[in-house]
């Protein structure tokens, strides 16, 4: 294992959930699609949280409210973190961004692979990243003596939990150590959390705890995969008030509309939702590891997120071989061969409801066979 000064740019965002550049180059309508591409939550919406949206829509005309104040209330109460710890955006994706360049960091270590927006923002803002590969053969689970190593050079350590694409989380005694190391480098530990509320021991795995005796942890949240809102984006931010008074100078007024202010309000107050899509995930990762781990040729990467990384590289197909043979059947799964440290030869598929599972799993067996 070693450590490598990444000084390519990173200019490309490739994300899954594209259904309209598959439509573009496969033909159809969005609707045709299965989309295993991108991680939301197969219930959809909280059902709360349509009602708020319809509710809402005689107010378009008026402007959102700039300080979130509703919205934030009920965030701290579904995160136990006080108001004026918050941060709402427009996704976690720009308040990557803005940390980032409110802070001044221009030496990153980030292990690979994971979400691509931590390099993204930092080389695009002048900055270095230091990649730390995972390894397949150790299912790409984390070295904290890796980590450890490298922190004295670095003004920040990005930490995806539970990763993506592989789905790992870090046993809060591990991140207790990567706490303590990066306090002592003099580094910021982001902790990025946007998948965690899929697991049902959100509350013992989160970083939220460190918060209050650590300054410089910072902890992003995502409502738009748990929660099922990616078309209006939202995301927070949870820091120190001193931390976020330096992002919050370079946020842009009304960067989070009326309906995601009040969706996302109505959203985390839901709690036969978050039961009942906890619940259905955990049942449905089961079933496709299982079925999908059993194909000939196909591994699936032992997990714990809403989706699920697959090593394709025993059925002798490429991975983009099999992400268009799929595509053709209107199922759509996630080519990680841009993913920073993987190589050709692994896909990402969410979990999703279990009639459309099996059409993955049916999807996948004709493409093999």
């Amino acid at each position: 294992m070693y450590f490598l000064v990444e000084n390519c740019s990173y200019p490309k965002r490739l994300h899954g959930g594209n259904i309209w550049r598959a439509c573009r180059e496969f033909g159809g309508k969005p609707e045709e699609y299965l989309d295993f591409s991108s991680n939301i939550n197969p219930l959809g919406p909280s059902p709360h949280a349509l009602e708020a949206v319809k509710a809402a829509l005689d107010w378009l005309w008026r402007y959102p409210d700039p300080d979130c104040r509703a919205l934030k209330g009920a965030l701290a109460d579904y995160l136990g973190v006080p108001v004026e710890w918050l941060l709402p955006g427009n996704g976690t994706a720009e308040l990557i961004n803005l940390l980032v360049a409110a802070l001044g960091i221009k030496r990153a270590v980030i292990p690979v692979p994971t979400f691509s927006e931590y390099a993204v923002s930092v080389t695009a803002w002048g900055g270095k990243v230091y990649t730390a590969p995972l390894l397949p053969e150790e299912d790409f689970r984390i070295s904290l003596s890796h980590l450890t190593a490298v922190l004295p050079e670095a003004d920040a350590l990005f930490l995806c939990h539970p990763n993506n694409p592989t789905g790992h989380v870090v046993p809060r005694e591990e991140l207790a150590v990567l706490v303590e190391e990066s306090a002592r480098a003099g580094a910021f530990l982001v902790v990025d959390e946007a998948f965690l509320d899929f697991l049902p021991d959100r509350e013992t795995l989160t970083t939220i705890g460190f918060l209050f005796g650590y300054r410089h942890v910072i902890v992003l949240c995502s409502l738009t995969k748990f929660f099922g809102l990616a078309g209006l984006r939202l995301g927070v931010l949870a820091a120190a008030p001193a931390v976020l008074a330096k992002i919050k100078a370079v946020v842009s007024p009304w960067n989070v509309n009326l309906l995601a202010q009040v969706a996302g309000a109505a959203a985390v107050a839901d709690e036969e939702y978050i039961n009942k899509t906890r619940q259905v995930v955990a049942i449905e990762r089961e079933y496709l590891t299982k079925t999908l781990g059993g194909l000939p040729g196909v591994r699936a990467i032992p997990g714990t997120a809403n989706f699920l990384l697959l090593d394709i590289r025993g059925t002798g197909l490429s991975t983009g071989m099999i992400t268009r043979r799929l595509a053709e059947k209107r199922i759509l799964v996630r080519d990680t061969s841009d993913f920073a440290g993987l190589e050709d030869g692994f896909i990402r598929v969410a979990v999703r409801l279990r009639s459309e599972n099996r059409c993955l799993v049916e999807g996948l067996q004709a493409v093999l066979a």
